[in-house]
């Protein structure tokens, strides 16, 4: 079997699923989001065409509801400037909501980036680093996650991580877990590759951890210790993204690693805003991400005629998870957790409250 270049997206049946939700009455018929907003905290947002036609101001990037820890006062739009990983909050953002329209795609493909193309997203700029070092950077998410809450977020992707930390040195991110979960925010998050250990925030009992696999649904990067902690398995290695997009004129800087640090291969290439692949479980994350705002879309009358404590609907999703998943091949997950399809898990009867248990806190979790 030859693997496609929307292989991802076959993988996880995002198209199938898409046609399970409501669509906008005008044409063209695209999706009907309704109230669905999902907060992305990443190095920022450049200004690439798969997120819309910005000349216009049709994009569905809401960067007026977005904050920019690195520039303060300033929308969260990534300067490319830097030494870490410039561009990253770009590649991240094209596989949760991008559509490539044939006026924009000059590489032969004329069909959607995201898995959930034209999502709402609400941008953050909180770091420049992937890796979540040192201390400040871990407030800085926190902060992040803070910022998503007032804005009313359902669903939050954080492409982020590390590995351990010093107990007291976690810049309150635990405590913005917790209380993200108290609301019924449904937290993603990467389970990382830069050690063989799964990485916070991911790794918190209340977020949703991720892991990769590839086209063939193998697991992509082994972990020796928190693989407990991964919720669900996504496409991770050589997922059609776009690349970050730097105004004319402006100097920029290339990543210092791959598109995440510990891939193995270098494939980000410029900020040239063209289509390529991307590896990392960065990117897995954020078909999680997707796919929880599609399943809160589809479900959303069910979800709260079903649940009367908000941290339930972040259980049900999760246990949803475990539910509809799809078999990993080769070597399994020693969890029993499988491969995401988000056409089972927006079509699956949703489990009783009685059987949702309630996460412990994650304030104070360093290891």
């Amino acid at each position: 079997m030859n693997k496609r270049i929307d292989w991802n997206l076959k993988m996880v049946r995002s198209r199938e699923a898409r046609e399970l939700l409501p669509r906008q009455t005008q044409a063209p018929a695209r999706t009907d989001w309704g109230k669905i907003r999902v907060g992305h905290l990443d190095t920022g947002y450049t200004r690439n065409p798969v997120f819309g036609d910005w000349a216009s101001g049709d994009q569905w990037l809401d960067v007026n509801k977005g904050i920019n820890l690195r520039e303060n006062g300033e929308l969260p739009e990534d300067p490319l400037d830097y030494e870490g990983n410039p561009g990253h909050g770009t590649r991240t953002a094209s596989v949760l909501c991008g559509e490539m329209d044939p006026p924009h795609s000059d590489q032969g493909i004329t069909s959607e980036v995201g898995v959930a193309p034209r999502l709402p997203v609400i941008p953050c700029r909180v770091v420049n680093r992937v890796v979540l070092t040192p201390e400040r950077n871990r407030a800085a998410v926190a902060k992040g996650i803070k910022h998503c809450r007032k804005k009313k977020c359902q669903v939050i992707s954080i492409s982020l991580g590390m590995p351990f930390f010093f107990i007291g040195t976690g810049g309150g991110l635990g405590r913005a877990v917790d209380k993200a979960y108290e609301d019924g925010i449904i937290i993603v998050g990467a389970a990382g590759q830069i050690v063989s250990s799964v990485v916070y925030p991911g790794k918190y009992r209340r977020t949703i951890g991720v892991g990769g696999v590839t086209w063939q649904r193998r697991i992509w990067f082994q972990y020796d210790a928190g693989v407990e902690r991964v919720d669900v398995w996504a496409p991770a290695e050589e997922v059609l993204r776009a690349d970050s997009l730097a105004p004319a004129g402006v100097a920029v800087r290339d990543p210092i690693e791959g598109d995440d640090p510990g891939v193995f291969s270098f494939s980000s290439g410029s900020h040239d805003g063209k289509l390529g692949t991307g590896d990392g479980t960065s990117y897995a994350t954020v078909h999680v991400a997707a796919a929880a705002a599609m399943w809160l879309r589809a479900r959303g009358d069910d979800i709260d005629r079903k649940y009367s404590k908000p941290w339930q609907r972040v259980e049900a999703f999760r246990w949803l998870l475990r539910k509809t998943k799809q078999t990993v091949n080769g070597e399994q997950p020693a969890n029993g957790t499988g491969v995401l399809d988000i056409q089972a898990l927006l079509t699956a009867p949703l489990p009783a409250a009685s059987r949702l248990k309630k996460a412990k806190k994650d304030q104070g979790s360093w290891s």
